[in-house]
């Protein structure tokens, strides 16, 4: 008997460390995104100091257009290059990339809100192989679960509505910005 409970204690600590890890990780992943796209944004609190090199100046702060680009594209467009350089049409296409930023920003910030939802609908459905003891209680875990479960699929499909949206509105951008340039779009 007194295994079995230790067994269960030892369950349920399990399974909320799972759901804690799947809570963090959709966090850490924002945070890298928010950096990459935002380095305006504060950064990380870090307990440890960093070393100070006194050698090499510290790298110049990049604007947020730039950490965009560095991004791969949500969106390539299939087009003609019409007899031009592949090389002319990487800067028109950078061109705009800049001119969608806004619409690329909101695609993937509804991204991150999509895997924010189902991390937390993982955690809920986790929960419910906590063993308890109890009836009680096992219908309380269940509830509390089935909560988790319902409050994260409601979030991440708000996530997948606004992200094709959003999306949808960043390929109408950069479509119109190439086939202004003289680009024929072979996808629309």
């Amino acid at each position: 008997m007194k295994l079995a409970a230790d067994w269960g204690c030892f369950m349920k600590k399990f399974a909320l460390i799972c759901a804690g890890l799947c809570l963090a990780l959709a966090g850490c992943n924002q945070t890298a995104q928010q950096a990459a796209i935002d380095p305006a944004a504060p950064p990380p609190v870090v307990d440890a100091p960093a070393p100070v090199m006194a050698s090499a100046p510290p790298p110049a702060a990049a604007p947020a257009e730039d950490n965009m680009q560095a991004l791969p594209p949500i969106y390539n467009p299939l087009v003609d290059l019409n007899g031009r350089q592949q090389a002319r049409f990487d800067r028109d296409h950078a061109a705009c990339r800049l001119l969608a930023a806004p619409q690329e920003r909101a695609a993937r910030e509804a991204m991150q809100q999509q895997q924010a939802g189902t991390a937390l609908a993982v955690a809920g459905a986790l929960s419910g192989f906590i063993p308890v003891r109890g009836f009680g209680n096992a219908v309380n875990v269940a509830r509390a679960g089935g909560a988790a479960q319902d409050l994260g699929g409601g979030i991440a499909a708000g996530g997948a509505a606004r992200n094709a949206q959003a999306t949808e509105d960043y390929a109408l951008v950069v479509n119109n910005c190439l086939s202004r340039r003289g680009y024929i779009l072979l996808r629309g």
